[in-house]
């Protein structure tokens, strides 16, 4: 780097002087172009109808006209060739030099005709040509998140820039009128066939309907416009229940002066009470009575006058009881006339149901085909209507377009291109790049910044850092590990190669099925030592990325030294006795990421492993940790193992022998998780001299 920009200081003179140069004949240069203007007017869309004219436009229509792709469309109306060969021919650009003279420059794809990389294209005409530059120099864009389409249009002659882009604005609303003025005649026209069909057919439907109506004599007339059966069937029904209303009250008097009869009494019933005669006979029955009477005061009841009196008076009673007998005789008869016109107007009513009935089948089909009378008749309405419309605005000539100018074009003051100050500070910027960028890749290629360098190591950081009275180890630096040796049963052995290898497929397995719980227990008894086969699994978890937490439950602490390098570490037994917190019992392991908790220093036997404290402590190391590994003898492990998702079961023998079977057979007896056999052997000699790790490993 520092030959590098050594170089750039040695060039810095020229570069500033060829930049200056570059920059004052560029900015010259630019005074000879050819100015260019550009003029640009504005064009809002929006619904030209007004709430009165406005005919039958509904709401999605309007909404289709000012959404996005609608605007979309009109940009690209504007820019269509035929609105351009229209204003080309308006205002004569074809006559221009600026529009009709050739190219003073090939064009690229004449270029790569010349280099041979392209089909020759014979020229095109005039009209072409002039067409193209037109279509160059015309520029029509929405403006976003607006209903404004800005048309600009770009030219030498500020004049004839502002007189195109107003020429292309107006062009395009007498387009659009012109496109709503054919669309109306050509809607005109066809409505005008249609309505003469359908005239045809409405008079052929209403025609069907009254013939039928006629055929099967289906008149209606009354209140409710019902057909004649109908009403007589009415009629006939209030006939028979007036009649039935007279036959029971006819009944009901007879039976009252029938009773009145029977007991000797005279009958209160408006017939006998409105009967002449009996109202006369009444009348001389109370004058002898008191005739009677008045005699009797002076006279023996056996006296002559009085007998006479008496007889009369009797006379009077018997001719009032036939009178009643003749009106009863009257009533008895209106009540059997009643039974028999019942019985008439009964049959008459049979008849009248039969006749209704059909009448109403035949006025369904008659009402099918006054409905497709009355939809043949409303469609011609609404066309009729439509018809109407449309002639109207033909025949007034007005066909508002759906847009219109809101800022016209005015000549331009400034030309556009070339800016002169902006082209000349990036031009000269971009040379003093490529001048840079050449100077340092020449430096490299002639080998000058290229030196050898010598790099000091770094100075080595302390192997260990005591924290509350235990070791934890520095994570950035490497550490000597003393190798572990084989010493007996409190020490425990390390893995062969080929174990190391089958463990290496158990931690694949385990890592695949994402179980949580691991359990590691011995197949057979561990009289000899141990292999540290649950340190190994840990540190190769470890090594993939995962959180793991080894649970030394052995009493031998052959765990605790081949990680923690410590003995009598509090651990698990003192945090299930309530005398130590997870921070006291948790270490780092010196070789890897995994973490361990010792045995302890108390006892904890198989029936703790039941305990709710115990399970309440495994969910709570849940919550921190992707894999916890619980080394236990097989004891111990038998009881755990309905916590487990994954069981190991080590073996140094045979995995067939009968001891390894029927641990394993006990094993899947006592848990639903997948029980994997790991065969372990001891390291060689020559594994040992080769890799002094591998027993921890």
């Amino acid at each position: 780097m520092r030959a590098l920009f050594g170089a750039l200081l040695r060039a810095l003179p020229w570069l500033l002087l060829v930049s200056i140069l570059f920059a004052g004949a560029l900015y010259i240069g630019l005074n000879f172009v050819t100015p260019r203007y550009t003029a640009e007017t504005k064009i809002l869309i929006e619904s030209g109808e007004s709430e009165i004219t406005r005919a039958g436009a509904g709401a999605d229509e309007i909404r289709s006209l000012l959404d996005s792709e609608g605007v979309a469309s009109q940009v690209q109306l504007i820019g269509s060739r035929d609105l351009a060969t229209t204003v080309v021919d308006s205002l004569g650009l074809a006559s221009l030099k600026e529009f009709n003279k050739p190219r003073f420059l090939p064009s690229f794809d004449q270029m790569l005709v010349r280099m041979g990389l392209g089909r020759p294209v014979a020229e095109g005409p005039l009209e072409e040509r002039v067409l193209q530059r037109f279509a160059d120099r015309l520029d029509v864009f929405s403006i976003d998140k607006t209903r404004v389409i800005t048309v600009g249009f770009s030219s030498t002659n500020p004049q004839l820039a502002a007189q195109v882009a107003n020429a292309v604005a107006d062009e395009y609303l007498a387009l659009e009128r012109e496109a709503r003025r054919s669309t109306n005649a050509d809607a005109t026209r066809w409505l005008e066939s249609q309505i003469a069909d359908l005239r045809n057919k409405v008079t052929t439907a209403e025609g069907k309907v009254e013939a039928f109506r006629t055929e099967h004599g289906l008149f209606s007339g009354g209140q409710n416009n019902t057909s004649l059966a109908q009403q007589k069937l009415n009629d006939l029904n209030t006939e028979l229940a007036r009649l039935v209303a007279a036959r029971s009250a006819a009944e009901a008097k007879a039976a009252t002066v029938r009773k009145s009869l029977s007991s000797g009494t005279t009958p209160d019933v408006p017939d006998v009470r409105d009967s002449q005669l009996i109202q006369r006979l009444r009348e001389q029955q109370v004058a002898l009575r008191a005739q009677i009477a008045q005699m009797s005061a002076t006279l023996l009841p056996a006296h002559p006058r009085l007998r006479e009196l008496n007889a009369q008076l009797a006379d009077l009673d018997a001719q009032v009881r036939r009178e009643v007998t003749r009106i009863l005789q009257s009533l008895e008869g209106e009540a059997a006339t009643a039974r028999a016109r019942e019985a008439d107007i009964g049959q008459d009513l049979t008849r009248a149901k039969a006749a209704t009935g059909q009448t109403n089948n035949d006025e369904v089909e008659l009402r099918a085909l006054e409905r497709e009378a009355t939809a043949q008749r409303d469609l011609l309405e609404s066309y009729l209507k439509r018809y109407r419309e449309a002639s109207s605005r033909q025949d007034g000539n007005y066909l508002p377009a759906d847009a219109r100018i809101i800022s016209r074009a005015a000549v331009p003051l400034e030309p556009t291109f070339p800016k002169k100050l902006p082209i000349t500070a990036a031009a000269t910027i971009a040379l003093l790049l490529l001048a840079i960028a050449i100077i340092l890749i020449r430096e490299l290629t002639s080998g000058r910044a290229l030196r050898r360098i010598s790099v000091e190591p770094p100075p080595l950081a302390p192997t260990a850092v005591p924290v509350e009275d235990r070791k934890r180890w520095n994570e950035a630096t490497p550490e000597v590990v003393p190798t572990l040796v084989a010493a007996g049963p409190a020490l425990g052995r390390g893995l062969s190669a080929e174990a190391q290898d089958s463990l290496n497929s158990i931690v694949d397995h385990i890592v695949d099925s994402k179980a949580r719980r691991v359990l590691i227990s011995m197949a057979g008894p561990d009289e000899a030592g141990r292999p540290l086969a649950a340190v190994a699994l840990a540190r190769a978890l470890s090594r993939r990325g995962n959180r793991v937490l080894l649970i030394d439950l052995h009493a031998d602490g052959a765990d605790s030294k081949a990680m923690a390098a410590g003995e009598r570490l509090p651990g698990l037994t003192d945090l299930f006795a309530g005398i130590a917190s997870f921070a006291q019992v948790i270490f780092r392991d010196r070789r890897s990421r995994a973490h361990l908790i010792p045995h302890g220093l108390l006892e904890f036997g198989p029936e703790a492993a039941k305990g709710e404290r115990f399970v309440s402590i495994l969910e709570a190391l849940d919550q921190t940790y992707d894999q916890i590994l619980l080394d236990a003898d097989s004891d111990m492990a038998l009881q755990m193992a309905p916590q487990a998702g994954a069981v190991i079961l080590v073996t140094e023998g045979n995995p067939d022998d009968a001891g390894t079977t029927s641990a394993v057979e006990a094993m899947k007896a006592a848990t639903f998780a997948e029980v994997m056999v790991l065969i372990a052997t001891a390291p060689s000699a020559d594994e040992e001299d080769a890799t002094p790790e591998a027993a921890v490993a």
